[in-house]
Parts: C-alpha cells; structure tokens; sequence
C-alpha cells in the first residue's frame, strides 16, 4: 500500500477512486478528460456572458470565485494526466500547472472582447493562486 492510499478506505470519494481504478485504465482516463472537456465548456459559457447584476455579498468574492473555479480545474486536469489516481509524477503537477494557468489566460484575453466584460490581470493571479494552492494541497 503506497503512502498515498494509507486512510483510504471507507469514504465516498475513497470508494469512487478505488471503483475507477479497478477497471482498465483506459476507461478512467477516458473519464476524467471527458470531465475535464465539460468543466472547460462550462467556464468558457461562464465567460462568455455579459456580467449582468451578479449580486456581490464580499468584496473581493469574483476573485475567490475565479481562485476555486481553477483550482478545482487544475485538480481535474492533475487527475485525467495521471496514469493511476493515487501515484502522481512531478511532471503531471508540471503539466496540471501549465494547462490550467495558460487556459485561465486564454479565458482572460477571450473575456476582453465580449460585451461588458473585460481583461483583469487580477483574475489571472486569483486564477493562477487557485491553481498553485490546489496542487499544493493535492501533493
């Protein structure tokens, strides 16, 4: 048992692991970029909307928003380049990394020509600090 599995045993997302990986590998892989692809076309229809009355209960809550939507993009993207889900290599972080911060830029420069919405180099930190910290913590 590898040090990454110890304590995985009777959760939720434990059993859905274990269920994933019992099958053959292909099928997982095939599942997780499927997710991957989903999770990307749902930021990009986010984006692609002018930003009308999005009631704001913080300061500061988009940022937030943009640093869980690409963590939480950047662990998808961590999970479908792996070969099994519990033996990450250092080059899938590397990988993760690039992927998720270069499409956070590319949804930036996109956000800058549609209607009312706009380039914010602080949404490319938030997203990029998002990215960073969720791999940090899935390391």
């Amino acid at each position: 048992m590898g040090s990454r599995d110890r304590g995985c045993r009777e959760g939720f997302v434990c059993q859905i692991i274990k269920h994933l990986e019992a099958g053959d590998g292909v099928g997982r892989k095939i599942f997780f970029w499927m997710l991957l692809m989903v999770y990307s076309v749902l930021i990009f229809i986010f984006s692609s909307r002018p930003e009308v009355g999005v009631e704001q209960y913080f300061y500061g809550q988009d940022k937030v928003m943009h640093f869980f939507t690409y963590g939480i993009y950047a662990f998808l993207c961590l999970i479908a380049l792996s070969d099994k889900i519990l033996i990450l290599k250092l080059f899938h972080y590397f990988l993760a990394l690039s992927l998720s911060v270069s499409y956070g830029i590319f949804n930036e420069i996109y956000q800058y020509f549609i209607p009312e919405r706009e380039f914010s180099p602080g949404d490319i930190l938030a997203n990029s600090l998002g990215v960073i910290t969720f791999l940090i913590l899935v390391y």
